[in-house]
């Protein structure tokens, strides 16, 4: 049967997958208008509508947002700086190591199974928000009592929060492993077929087998976007930015006596409408790219990019499952085993984890480039040697003259017997 991947990625891009789902008349016409828009532009054509349509929303929101809260702090100016450094923590939140590494993962898992999932980093950031919000409402409310009890409270959120992550992150990337080795068994199986005769019974490109069947269950807890959710509140238990939000609301409320509650739930708000933006956007283009329609058709080139970029998603989520199983011993061993080398360079990298997660979108820039670099090249030489496993035509019987005159193989030169035929004498 025909792969997954390729029927989703050619179905059109503002195809509605859910075959329940029915949409007003004025929202199929405003879609219709905006994707006839959208095809025209050159810059954007290449983008799929759905991925485009998603990011400009979440891009329109962060705007809205903005002239809302522009409207309140009129009257509270002592604010606006505090507001401005709430959305960029939810700016520089999104390129965390296992926001990047989860919504990424999740993506390709989907498309897999027939989606086309623009919204997987939608819901999660939304899931992790949710932490937030409630962390700060909580905190504004009771800023003196909570302040005193949020450092043991956040430390047994934390170690729930980074197990959680840490080994579905190994987990993913585990069963990416198992894929990577089937890709590159489905390459060498192509590479040894001759053009036009291209396998048909192409397997989901998410592999299967003895791994895929104990982890299934697991990953069948996920099969829609919206099941992103749940999972990020999972995450948001971390409290690595929830008890950024929950101390800035605490300082305004010290910075700005009398400050309301409803004041004090821009910040969360500012911070999710950032967040949301960045990881909307990370998992609509990388949906754009594990489900490109000039792909779809090019079985080998499909095996190709997959390949690679399951390599790049091997790496990195093994190494960020590991790196937050080392955080999370770095905060339960002693004082002075954490003064050894080893568990210092383990905290400097907690520190940054920013840092590792736009380390990430370079790494996937990055083979994306080479692998698109490298393709031409490595693709003509396959081509030559594939041509070479085309069989040799047999001639036909107005050209077996000919062939038999001359050996293609030998090259020597034979002459073919004459045909004899009998003539009958008539009888006298």
């Amino acid at each position: 049967m025909a792969s997954d991947v390729a029927e989703v990625a050619a179905t059109p891009d503002n195809a509605i997958v859910d075959p329940d789902y029915r949409a007003p008349s004025w929202f199929k016409v405003l879609t219709s208008k905006a994707s006839d828009t959208h095809s025209k532009v050159p810059a954007l054509r290449n983008l799929p509508f759905p991925a485009f349509a998603i990011i400009a929303l979440l891009v329109f929101v962060n705007i809205a947002v903005w002239v809302g809260v522009g409207i309140v702090l009129h009257y509270h100016p002592a604010l606006i700086s505090t507001a401005l450094l709430s959305w960029v923590l939810g700016l520089r939140h999104a390129f965390d190591a296992d926001h990047i590494s989860a919504i990424d993962l999740m993506t390709r898992r989907l498309i897999a199974t027939g989606q086309k999932p623009v919204t997987v980093g939608t819901f999660f950031s939304l899931g992790h928000s949710t932490i937030v919000i409630v962390t700060s409402i909580v905190v504004a409310a009771t800023a003196s009592a909570v302040s005193k009890e949020f450092d043991s409270f956040s430390r047994v959120g934390g170690i729930i929060g980074s197990s959680v992550s840490a080994t579905f992150l190994l987990l993913l990337g585990v069963m990416n492993l198992y894929i990577g080795y089937r890709l590159f068994m489905r390459m060498k199986r192509l590479l040894r077929t001759p053009p036009g005769e291209e396998l048909t019974d192409v397997e989901i490109l998410a592999g299967g087998g003895p791994l895929f069947n104990v982890l299934k269950r697991m990953f069948r807890l996920i099969d829609r976007p919206w099941k992103m959710y749940p999972l990020g509140v999972l995450f948001g238990l971390g409290f690595d930015t929830s008890s950024e939000i929950a101390l800035l609301g605490i300082s305004s409320i010290q910075s700005a006596r009398g400050t309301s509650l409803w004041l004090i739930l821009l910040f969360p708000l500012l911070f999710t409408a950032g967040m949301c933006m960045i990881d909307t956007a990370d998992g609509a283009l990388m949906m754009s790219l594990y489900s490109s329609a000039s792909l779809a058709r090019d079985q080998i080139a499909i095996c190709y990019y997959s390949l690679a970029l399951t390599g790049v998603t091997v790496v990195v989520a093994v190494f960020i499952g590991t790196v937050q199983f080392l955080i999370l011993g770095a905060s339960v061993i002693s004082d002075e085993e954490a003064e050894k080398p080893f568990w210092k360079g383990v905290n400097a990298l907690g520190d940054r984890y920013d840092i590792i997660g736009g380390c990430i979108c370079g790494t996937f820039i990055m083979a994306g480039v080479v692998s698109f670099l490298v393709y031409k090249p490595w693709r003509r030489v396959v081509e030559r040697k594939r041509t070479m496993l085309v069989p040799m035509e047999q001639p036909e019987e107005e050209d077996a003259v000919l062939y038999s005159e001359i050996d293609l193989i030998g090259g020597s030169v034979s002459t073919p017997a004459p045909k004899v035929e009998e003539e009958q004498s008539p009888k006298r």
